[in-house]
């Protein structure tokens, strides 16, 4: 087993099945495009091999589907039903949730048991602005759909200050009110954001967030588990809810996180653009490929840092 001085390992891999996204979120490209597929990307077979190789030489356990949106690419339906397959603990998904109604089957079919959606607002017009894409009535339906296939659904909230700070209580009522864990996450000084004037007129901390909730519920901070990303918040009688407080309080010492972007890199760490190749490595037979992947994921945990620091690279890019 690889391990840190800090006695972190990785047991969390994040796959990113392609680096295109059906939106063009403000908080994650600057210019109103929408990312587009990397050049080379892996296979649905290929980053299937690339998670049992890992999984035999890391001992990861857990796995999360990601991207961009990794529904809008054709490789989805295969990976999905092939992961589903291997001997992970826990596998789950990040989408936006506007193809969740178009993949309903394959997801139904796949047995997967929980799902994170990415919404930042419940209202139309807000939702344009943000998203730059995507219809807001449809991923509603979309998650309601979900619910009725009996997922474990938890959504996403980017709070900013100045764009849908008004919407963190209506949306904590909507996941309240159907069994919905919502988890805020602060903004993350990632590509364009980092050491960008808009990153500090927009950042929603937590304790701002906690100053919204608390005007309205009541609330008691809840243990999570060790390697877990959000600090969680229980309203008696009625649900829980998550902050991924990157800024006010990084979970770096403890993270547990690699992440496979979708033209074969492995990134050890958020705050450090370093990437490691392992495309070429699945092409060997296992005696060969698992020392040589064993010394890729050795140098990987050697770039996780103490505290989140922000990096150039566009989180959608590897795996968010």
């Amino acid at each position: 087993m690889i391990v840190d001085k800090l006695g972190r390992r990785f047991r969390n891999l994040r796959v990113s099945l392609t680096a295109a996204c059906n939106y063009a979120c403000t908080y994650c490209v600057p210019d109103g495009k929408r990312l587009m597929k990397a050049q080379n990307e892996l296979s649905a077979t290929e980053l299937l091999r690339a998670v049992t190789y890992l999984q035999q030489a890391a001992g990861i356990d857990k796995l999360r589907i990601t991207g961009g949106d990794p529904l809008v690419t054709p490789k989805f339906d295969k990976f999905l039903l092939g992961v589903m397959q291997l001997p992970l603990d826990d596998v789950s998904l990040t989408t936006n949730g506007q193809l969740l109604l178009k993949k309903k089957e394959v997801i139904a079919e796949s047995g997967i048991g929980r799902l994170n959606i990415s919404l930042d607002t419940l209202n139309p017009l807000r939702f344009k602005q943000l998203a730059r894409g995507g219809d807001l009535n449809t991923v509603l339906a979309g998650i309601d759909a979900m619910l009725e296939l009996g997922i474990k659904i938890k959504i996403n909230m980017v709070p900013l200050r100045n764009q849908n700070a008004r919407d963190v209580l209506p949306l904590l009522e909507y996941c309240l009110d159907r069994g919905i864990e919502l988890r805020f996450i602060e903004l993350m000084q990632m590509g364009h954001l980092l050491h960008s004037s808009t990153f500090r007129a927009e950042f929603f901390s937590m304790a701002s967030l906690l100053d919204v909730i608390g005007a309205r519920y009541e609330f008691e901070r809840t243990d999570a588990p060790y390697d877990s990303t959000a600090v969680r918040f229980s309203i008696p009688d009625k649900g829980v809810f998550g902050i991924i407080a990157n800024e006010s309080e990084p979970f770096c010492t403890s993270c547990t996180r690699l992440r496979l972007s979708s033209d074969g890199y492995l990134y050890g760490c958020l705050s450090s653009a370093r990437k490691q190749y392992i495309g070429d490595l699945l092409q060997l037979p296992p005696h060969q490929l698992l020392p040589q992947l064993q010394g890729v994921l050795l140098s990987a945990l050697g770039d996780k840092k103490t505290a989140f620091q922000g990096e150039v690279t566009v989180m959608k890019l590897i795996g968010g």
